[in-house]
């Protein structure tokens, strides 16, 4: 019997290490000579180098150098404005002072000089010539804001100080200033009937229509270089005819009732009712009209965004 236990004994403990030593990992063995496997990695091509962009360049706008009118001086003096031969905005006929000298160009304003104003100025588009050619012709199709910021910009070419403030209806002028600006209407007048050496002609320079001005009567139908025709008494050319010229003041078919005596400045406002907003004055007639809109105590007006057949002449006070 012990013999037998024993060889139980014996028995269970062989079994239990083989069964310790089959459950055990077995280590798996690397040859020496094999070669470790690297990973593929991909290389992405290399990124062109951009070299930097430049700031773009301004075309620096070229210098316009202005055309410097010739200019006339009128004298202070006293003049009867108005006549009672006229229409009914020409009366009453009324004394008016000027009392301060003041220069006026000789000529109108050409599309010569106009186009370098609008070659300069932003937002300012050359007026048409309607074909009939550019150059010493007296420009047309100016509105009356244009005509006023042509007189500012002439004046800052010329170093001079601007007439004018403000835009639109607020514009205001300071007749001390000594840069360009518009006549006032009994500045006009007074220059075109020959200031204090007038022969007190019907027209500016003379009686007879076709020795001083372009007109429909003669004109065919378009305008003329300027300073073709007989100057006035001052040395003035085309004050009667060839384009309308804008004035400073605002119209009133009444104001000569109740205008002051000493350097009147027009109506402080326009009178309700006119079509195409307040109205500015403009004298002279043009090369389309009638002989009787080039007296020289003519009064027209037109909306002061009214381009039509209108120009202008400068003054400066002295």
């Amino acid at each position: 019997m012990a013999h037998r236990f024993v060889l139980v004994v014996t028995l269970c403990m062989l079994i239990a290490v083989v069964g310790c030593e089959t459950a055990s990992p077995v280590p798996t063995s690397v040859p020496a000579s094999a070669t470790p496997v690297r990973p593929t990695v991909t290389l992405a091509p290399p990124t062109p180098t951009v070299p930097p962009t430049a700031p773009p360049t301004m075309t620096p706008r070229p210098t316009v150098q202005a055309l410097v009118p010739e200019m006339v001086l009128v004298e202070p003096g006293t003049f009867e404005m108005g006549t009672a031969d006229g229409r009914e905005d020409e009366q009453p006929v009324h004394a008016v002072q000027i009392t301060r000298a003041f220069y006026v160009a000789k000529y109108e304003v050409t599309f010569a000089e106009y186009d370098l104003f609008c070659a300069d100025t932003t937002g300012v588009s050359k007026p048409s010539d309607n074909g009939q050619g550019r150059g010493n012709r007296p420009v047309t199709g100016v509105e009356w804001g244009d005509a006023v910021a042509y007189c500012n910009w002439l004046s800052e070419k010329e170093g001079l100080t601007p007439c004018y403030t403000g835009k639109g209806r607020l514009i205001q002028c300071d007749f001390s200033a000594n840069g360009y600006r518009l006549p006032t209407e009994a500045e006009w007048e007074y220059a075109a009937r020959g200031g204090p050496q007038s022969q007190g002609y019907l027209y500016a320079g003379g009686n007879a229509p076709d020795d001083v001005a372009w007109y429909g009567g003669n004109a065919g139908g378009q305008a003329h270089p300027v300073g073709q025709k007989q100057p006035n008494e001052l040395g003035l050319y085309d004050m009667s005819g060839n384009s309308w010229e804008w004035c400073w003041d605002l119209y009133n078919a009444q104001y000569y009732a109740s205008s002051p005596a000493a350097d009147p400045p027009g109506p402080a406002n326009a009178p309700a009712g006119q079509a195409l907003g307040p109205e500015r004055v403009r004298r002279g007639g043009n090369c389309l009209e009638g002989e009787n809109l080039l007296r020289a105590t003519c009064r027209s007006s037109g909306g002061a965004t009214y381009a039509g057949n209108n120009g202008f002449r400068l003054v400066r006070t002295k």
